[in-house]
């Protein structure tokens, strides 16, 4: 019973992660497309960031990134 519960818990978290994964992808794509610095361009080349780049790197991109947990959620919940 509790190595049932572990494997759950296990797969439900690579279930976040799979789903944050596919949201991040593409909406780091769309960024680098528009022109926004991302983290990588940020944290790896030292980009200059503008008052966009920091609306989207602390605003927007986390509160995707947290949306995705509620996609998660839903999905876990139709497989239970």
């Amino acid at each position: 019973m509790k190595t049932e519960y572990k494997m759950l818990e296990f797969l439900k978290y690579l279930i976040y992660g799979w789903v944050i994964l596919i949201v991040a992808i593409p909406v780091n794509f769309i960024a680098k497309e528009i022109g926004l610095v991302t983290w990588y361009g940020f944290l790896v080349f030292k980009d200059s960031i503008g008052f966009l780049d920091v609306i989207f790197m602390f605003i927007i991109y986390p509160l995707m990134l947290g949306t995705s947990i509620s996609l998660s959620r839903l999905i876990i919940n139709k497989i239970k």
